[in-house]
């Protein structure tokens, strides 16, 4: 197998994300530092999803699926109704280690581990389902969504956030005149983007709505940008481990040349309604 096959194999690889690139919220946490430290958005992107969860009814129940590290609920805690239940469910144990103190006491939510794929919960069970930057790295995303559809009540809804094809494109073009053996984009998210994902959801919904986050990076530490993409799947199979200081110098004297990196993103989320029972 070559470099780019071992590469695009590892985004769906259940043993390698579980073992390796998920066994803690490690690499996850150096990705989310990045956008939450240099994003130029208007309005955090913890209370964007929060705006789109539809609290329509009391007794609320909802499932998240792959959560990681639970940041996206964390930060928003003590903004959920006393009412509510959430189950917080990720595939990988190591990712729940975070959020496992901060709701030991707060009956509100429940944390399992779970592959959505196969959801443990009977059908009809929820008021809404997120699958939030993770469907792309499910190895059958038809199968995983079949799951959501079942465990959804007939009024309920699905949030599916994701990236766009051209997320993060300076990023790459750095990445390969750095080291030419990084050709092209890390393309994490490529099997259920903004583009391709519309049409995938609408195969098991009625009614699927794309909402558009706006926010790019003006990223000022070059040290933080070189843990963000030793964090990446692409970038852990074809660097040596000695280039990582290089790399910091690279973006260092990018960062002094210009006074930061510009990197665009194109990320958002869909909300899915009307489940085809």
């Amino acid at each position: 197998m070559n470099s780019t096959s071992a590469v695009e194999e590892s985004y769906n690889n259940s043993t390698y994300l579980r073992e390796e690139q998920y066994q803690s919220a490690d690499n996850l946490n150096a990705r989310i530092e990045i956008h939450r430290r240099f994003s130029t958005a208007k309005k955090e992107w913890n209370d964007f999803i929060f705006e789109h969860i539809p609290f329509t009814q009391a007794n609320f129940k909802g499932l998240a699926l792959g959560c990681g590290n639970a940041t996206q609920w964390r930060e928003n805690q003590s903004r959920f109704p006393r009412d509510t239940r959430m189950v917080l469910s990720e595939f990988s144990y190591g990712m729940l280690q975070e959020p496992r103190f901060a709701f030991a006491e707060d009956e509100r939510f429940q944390l399992c581990t779970m592959d959505a794929q196969h959801i443990s919960f009977a059908s009809n069970s929820f008021d809404f389902v997120s699958a939030n930057h993770m469907l792309y790295h499910v190895p059958d995303i038809a199968l995983a969504l079949s799951e959501v559809r079942r465990v959804l009540k007939a009024d309920g809804s699905f949030m599916a956030a994701t990236n766009g094809e051209h997320h993060m494109t300076e990023l790459d073009q750095l990445l390969e005149s750095f080291n030419p053996v990084y050709q092209g984009e890390h393309a994490m998210s490529s099997r259920f983007t903004l583009q391709n994902g519309e049409n995938q959801l609408f195969e098991f919904f009625d009614e699927v709505a794309l909402h558009p986050y706006q926010s790019d990076l003006w990223v000022t530490d070059a040290g933080l940008l070189c843990d963000y993409a030793w964090s990446t799947p692409k970038v852990q199979l074809l660097f040596r481990p000695e280039q990582k200081e290089s790399l910091r110098q690279f973006f260092e004297a990018r960062i002094q040349a210009d006074g930061g990196i510009f990197i665009g993103k194109d990320t958002g989320l869909f909300i899915a309604r009307k489940p085809r029972k």
